[in-house]
C-alpha cells in the first residue's frame, strides 16, 4: 500500500506543478489583457478630450458637422 501512494504521489506531484505552472500563466495573461485594456479605453479617453479642445471649422462650404 504504501508504494502505490508513494507511486502515486509521484505521478501526481508533476500534474500539480503543470496546473500551478498553468493557472500561474492564466492568470498572468489576464492581468496583461486587462492592462492593455485600460491602456486603450485611457488612449481613447485622450483622443476624445483632444478632439473637443481643438478649435472647430467654421467654413460654411464644407458639408456636414463643422467640428474639426
Amino acid at each position: 500500500m504504501a508504494l502505490a501512494l508513494s507511486q502515486y504521489a509521484e505521478h501526481a506531484a508533476t500534474d500539480l506543478k503543470f496546473i500551478a505552472a498553468r493557472a500561474g500563466k492564466s492568470l498572468q495573461g489576464a492581468v496583461d489583457a486587462t492592462t492593455a485594456y485600460l491602456n486603450g479605453d485611457q488612449e481613447m479617453a485622450a483622443e476624445a478630450q483632444r478632439k473637443a479642445l481643438s478649435a472647430p471649422d467654421l467654413d460654411p462650404m464644407k458639408p456636414g458637422v463643422q467640428t474639426s
